[in-house]
């Protein structure tokens, strides 16, 4: 496949697949938490640094890994990545005690950037059109496998015990494994002939020379804080009273919270009609609505169930925005500007993790919706600080 050859729906869609049953492994095991906490005696606290350590796990993995996309053939990496993957992930289902599993959690999921190592990749052979579409497309995959990987480890968990949630995922790994060769398309052209020191230690001289690069940092990570500090605490709102749910009624609900990203195609087109700057300004205010309203409604179910749509589609919105404006940054560099923005990225979503629990614990939900504010505000002062300077320049990109 050319740079100039148009990505068929069938293509996209195996890629999108692909990309999600890929990331769900970093996720599932937040609908599964209180789950872990009955079958290792710890408490929400605790059992919350399994989904902090899967994302630092993927962070690691985005810093030490994704970079070598600039230089090696993407089949290849990603057939690795989806073996090591399995491995980790039978090992993780042998777990007895919290700290292996979190070790576990952390080392499969080094593995599970697959998507980062296709997004940049994709973006080079998509024509400059193309490229919001083909971004949005991989996006859908992502938070699709997100949400949706919760709501079925809600429900295997419920039925075959937490164990199965791994041995399914294992399976989908290798699945995807030997598919690979027959979706992935083919680059004709070498990557760049440099040592792999000196291509992790480019990514500073990128984020130090790359405002551009700078901002799409600082907003992925606010929103993405937040949508993490939601979607790692909800299943603790909904299993307390008024909702006293079991573990299949919220891996339902999101489910329910997923129908949002059906819209992401239509972000894309968004982002090219519009530009990054509206569609990051629309992110950050739905956002930081979603977290209004939860606060104000938090024992209303269907304002709760509004409220995940509304931040699933936030965080796309900014996904689209922040990845097209990188990608038109350095082409020979794109893998490792990608490296950068989703480190911070998952570096800002370990950090909601983490901040969630612990205000769950300290102030309930009404300390995790004002994090998620607070990350909201953070983000706008950000892309203002930005723009200030120079709106002219950022508002034509």
């Amino acid at each position: 496949m050319s740079p100039s050859t148009h990505f068929t729906p069938l293509i996209l869609a195996s890629i999108a697949l692909l990309c999600g049953l890929s990331v769900a492994n970093v996720y599932f095991n937040q609908a599964l938490l209180p789950v872990f906490a009955d079958a290792l005696n710890a408490d929400a606290g605790q059992t919350s640094w399994i989904a902090t350590a899967s994302q630092m796990g993927y962070a690691l993995g985005m810093l030490l890994i994704v970079p070598l996309g600039d230089r090696v053939a993407p089949l290849r990496l990603c057939r690795v990545l989806l073996v090591w993957t399995a491995v980790l992930l039978l090992l993780a289902s042998q777990a007895t005690q919290l700290s292996f599993l979190a070790g576990a959690s952390f080392l499969l999921c080094m593995a599970t950037c697959i998507p980062q190592v296709l997004l940049p990749y994709l973006a080079g052979l998509a024509t400059a059109g193309e490229r919001s579409r083909v971004i949005a497309w991989v996006q859908t995959g992502l938070v699709t496998g997100i949400l949706l990987s919760r709501a079925i480890a809600g429900w295997l968990a419920d039925h075959l015990g937490w164990q199965s949630v791994y041995w399914v995922a294992a399976s989908a790994m290798v699945l995807c494994a030997l598919a690979l060769p027959s979706i992935l398309p083919r680059r004709h052209t070498p990557g760049v002939s440099v040592a792999y020191g000196r291509l992790l230690s480019s990514m500073l001289h990128l984020f130090w020379h790359e405002p551009l690069l700078r901002l799409s940092c600082a907003l992925g990570a606010a929103v993405f804080a937040a949508f993490s500090a939601f979607w790692s605490v909800i299943a603790f709102k909904l299993m307390a009273p008024p909702y006293s749910m079991n573990a299949a009624d919220v891996g339902l609900f999101s489910l329910w919270g997923a129908l949002a990203t059906l819209l992401t195609p239509a972000a894309g087109k968004l982002c090219e009609r519009f530009g990054t700057v509206a569609i990051s300004l629309a992110s950050i205010l739905l956002c930081g609505l979603s977290f209004a309203l939860s606060i104000a409604w938090s024992n209303t179910f269907m304002v709760m169930l509004a409220c995940a749509n509304l931040l699933s589609f936030a965080l796309q919105l900014g996904q689209v925005a922040n990845q097209t404006r990188i990608f038109s940054l350095r082409p020979e560099s794109r893998s490792r500007l990608n490296t950068v923005y989703m480190v911070c990225n998952f570096c800002g979503g370990a950090f909601g993790s983490a901040m969630g629990g612990y205000l769950w614990q300290r102030f309930g939900w009404t300390g995790c919706a004002l994090l998620g504010l607070l990350c909201a505000v953070l983000a706008m002062v950000a892309l203002l600080a930005i723009l200030r300077p120079r709106p002219k320049q950022l508002s034509a990109i």
